[in-house]
């Protein structure tokens, strides 16, 4: 039997303002599964955000830092969906990765979808709540639209510049030593990727603060680079950090090209690290070399010295940012909130 079928035409054509789609939409699965993840290191990013602004901004409405630390979030959360994809990752903070649930292509799409979701709610919902919060003040609503965009596409710049070059260096690994990135353009490299979530943080929290502050981004820029320099020991060293990869040495069995095993390969030329990323042509067939992984961070750690210099590198690092939190702040930054996450951090 046929039944006219009716198509209401007029909403299907009519024009849509913004992304203004169901929260649980299904093709946002893989970024709500992430999100519901518990993280690896008790919220650090959110706990900066409130650690700058006590030293630094003094904001003084929740509501405006809870929206901050949502658009960093989302901003975090999707280039990990993406990062698990690029660096084949089983595992993601001790559970599947999104794309082994959800698949590839849906989680590509969900990555970059919600990139610009975090862009979007920059753009439009930071400048329109600082304006109803503050309504006896004279904002030019235009510049702040315009500003909040343009920090959010300049990190993303950033990180994809900073994630392509991990990738192409671990791709395309160089046989010759001397063709290999010098330690400068690794951690020149790791500000661009890691060190964008705290310069996110931090000119977002200037853009909408009426404190007048010194020139805070080499802050932001250190401590993206001490973070990540401490992931690079911690992921060969760490028991915690092998169950909740689901691999010990991870970054060998991706052949990734971390601090220590950059190190490595410049200062020795044969080495067990050297037969397990030169002779082996995937990270499943590294993974199964499991003696020859252990090996590689017996090496890096007894022979080449390599953990030990990522280490000392990160305990200097620790004394310059201390240096400069108390050099920027107009407060005895001894006992500040900042600090004493960085202490955390940096206590290995």
């Amino acid at each position: 039997m046929n039944q006219d079928i009716h198509i209401d035409i007029d909403s299907l054509i009519e024009p849509v303002s913004g992304y203004d789609r169901p929260e649980n939409e299904p093709i946002l699965e893989p970024f709500r599964y992430l999100e519901a993840i518990p993280g690896n290191n008790q919220g650090v990013r959110t706990r900066f955000l409130i650690a700058f602004n006590t030293l630094y901004f003094h904001i003084g409405h929740k509501e405006l830092l809870d929206s901050i630390g949502e658009i960093i979030s989302i901003f975090h959360n999707s280039s990990l969906l993406i990062d698990d994809i690029e660096d084949s990752s089983e595992y993601r903070r001790g559970v599947p990765a999104a794309h082994t649930k959800y698949g590839v292509p849906l989680t590509i799409n969900c990555g970059n979808l919600m990139y610009f979701i975090a862009l979007q709610k920059a753009q439009i919902t930071l400048p329109d709540l600082y304006k109803r919060l503050n309504p006896s003040l004279e904002i030019d609503m235009d510049k702040h639209k315009f500003e909040t965009s343009q920090i959010l596409i300049d990190e993303m710049l950033n990180l994809h510049h900073g994630q392509g070059l991990d990738i192409y260096w671990r791709d395309y690994l160089p046989k010759d030593q001397k063709d290999l990135p010098l330690i400068e353009d690794y951690l020149s490299m790791v500000k661009d990727k890691t060190g964008g979530l705290f310069r996110l943080s931090i000119k977002l929290l200037g853009l909408f603060s009426s404190r007048e502050t010194r020139d805070l981004i080499p802050i932001a820029n250190l401590l993206g680079i001490i973070y990540q320099v401490r992931d690079d020991y911690m992921n060969l060293t760490s028991t915690k950090y092998s169950h909740m990869k689901g691999i010990k040495g991870e970054d060998l069995v991706e052949g990734k090209l971390s601090l220590p095993i950059l190190h490595c390969l410049r200062h020795s030329k044969e080495s067990p690290v050297h037969e397990l990323l030169y002779t082996t042509k995937s990270s499943d067939e590294r993974k199964a070399k499991i003696e020859l992984i252990a090996d590689s961070i017996e090496y890096m750690k007894d022979v080449s010295g390599s953990l030990d210099f990522t280490l000392n590198l990160l305990h200097s690092y620790h004394g310059k940012v201390k240096q400069m939190i108390a050099a920027t702040a107009e407060e005895n930054a001894d006992d500040s909130l900042l600090l004493q996450i960085v202490d955390q951090l940096c206590n290995l």
